[in-house]
């Protein structure tokens, strides 16, 4: 044993020696890459050392019919090449064209404030021609309706030419215009969605619902995005991504891409950028069938019920009715799964934990946190609904019905 002034004069002899030598400070993602058991593609971009598979590409837009049958019935994305050059749009749509439209001066869009897509960071309200005149030097994109005084330069993809899609079930439009550079979040849509571009490229990664949907981290789920960072890859954090497959496609201008309900993707744009994207209600057992159309109509000419009025607390609670109704119905869901939901919610609402919802946890709910957390608790509610009615439709019902009814 040494004794305490041999153990005295040791410390000091190391303390003199670390004042004289500098210390190396690592964060905590640098320790992470510097761990030689770290998996491939650790605090890389997303799905940089996945394995990808090409997506399906056709030359042409199929009839409805058939479109409904081979993609948006399977819930399966495909590329349709040149897709969009029947619409004005892709020759029209210069930046001189938007200034000299005087309607630009009075119309205001909504511009995000980071080309990386931060969701809790706000946004903010510019007149189109104010965007138009700064978006090339300035670190914003737009995301927003397509202006009226557009809708005229764009067709309804030709698949959505039925009367029984354009009278209730086309939901919005969306006009993503930047100068290029954007990273979305890798997210899902509770929608169909057919995007078109007009200007510039994108690069999609898909990741296939069904096949991952426990895998894939939707830490938010009442805005259906995950918190990974796209650019650096936590597998620390997201173990569960490590094995995830891909499917990849580059867009050109005049391509459309149909991108189905509930499948994850992440967006990356390059160049000046445009492309319109249109939603639509998605049904699990619906094929058109009332497809005599003019053809060629621009979206003008169609009325869109926007997301914030189809989602109208009556139509909610309708529909969430009307999913509970079905599931029990047919004995799918568990009591248990569906009980313990309920509680984690109710506990998260009893603030001071006294075994009842009162007045007082009303006013204490002003904590956004927890606001936001039984927001999501309840989107994951939501979610399990949707994921049992979808199996429920789909094992009673086959495409391949409505062919025997056309015979």
């Amino acid at each position: 044993m040494k004794s305490r002034n041999s153990l005295s004069g040791f410390l000091f002899i190391i303390s003199l020696q670390s004042s004289m030598i500098p210390v190396a400070k690592f964060s905590p993602d640098e320790v992470s890459s510097t761990d030689f058991s770290a998996p491939p593609g650790h605090l890389e971009p997303l799905g940089s050392q996945n394995v990808k598979h090409s997506l399906e590409v056709i030359n042409d837009f199929l009839t409805p019919i058939e479109f409904f049958k081979n993609y948006v019935y399977p819930i399966k994305p495909v590329l349709i090449r040149g897709g969009a050059k029947i619409s004005p749009a892709l020759t029209k749509w210069t930046d001189e064209y938007f200034l000299s439209l005087p309607e630009s001066n009075d119309f205001n869009v909504t511009a995000e404030q980071r080309k990386k897509e931060i969701r809790t960071f706000p946004a903010y309200d510019v007149s189109f021609k104010e965007f138009v005149s700064t978006y090339r030097k300035e670190d914003i994109y737009m995301v927003n309706g397509v202006p009226p005084f557009l809708q005229k330069d764009v067709m309804l993809p030709p698949p959505l030419l039925c009367n029984d899609i354009v009278k209730d079930k086309l939901i919005d439009t969306v006009m993503w215009f930047s100068s290029g550079g954007t990273k979305s979040v890798l997210h899902n849509d509770d929608v169909d969605n057919i995007n078109c571009l007009f200007s510039g490229t994108k690069e999609l990664l898909f990741i296939d619902y069904k096949k991952y949907k426990k895998q894939v981290p939707i830490d938010f789920p009442s805005g259906g995005y995950s918190g990974v960072d796209v650019d650096r890859v936590d597998f620390v954090k997201y173990p569960s991504l490590e094995n995830v497959e891909y499917f990849n496609v580059t867009m050109e201008p005049g391509d459309c891409l149909f991108i189905p309900y509930k499948w994850y993707h992440q967006v990356r744009s390059y160049d000046r950028n445009i492309a319109v994207n249109v939603w639509w209600k998605h049904l699990p057992d619906f094929v058109p069938q009332d497809c005599d159309m003019e053809p060629n109509q621009t979206l003008d000419n169609f009325r869109f019920s926007s997301l914030e009025e189809d989602a109208s607390n009556s139509q909610e609670q309708e529909g969430f009715m009307g999913h509970i109704s079905v599931l029990v119905a047919n004995g799918q869901v568990g009591f248990r799964e569906f009980e313990d939901k309920l509680k984690t919610i109710f506990q998260a609402l009893d603030n001071d934990k006294d075994g009842f919802f009162s007045k007082h946890d009303v006013k204490l709910l002003e904590n956004n946190s927890v606001e936001s957390f039984v927001e999501n608790e309840l989107a994951r509610i939501e979610d399990m609904i949707e994921d049992q009615m979808e199996d429920q439709m789909e094992s009673n019902y086959s495409p391949h019905d409505e062919e025997k009814d056309e015979l």
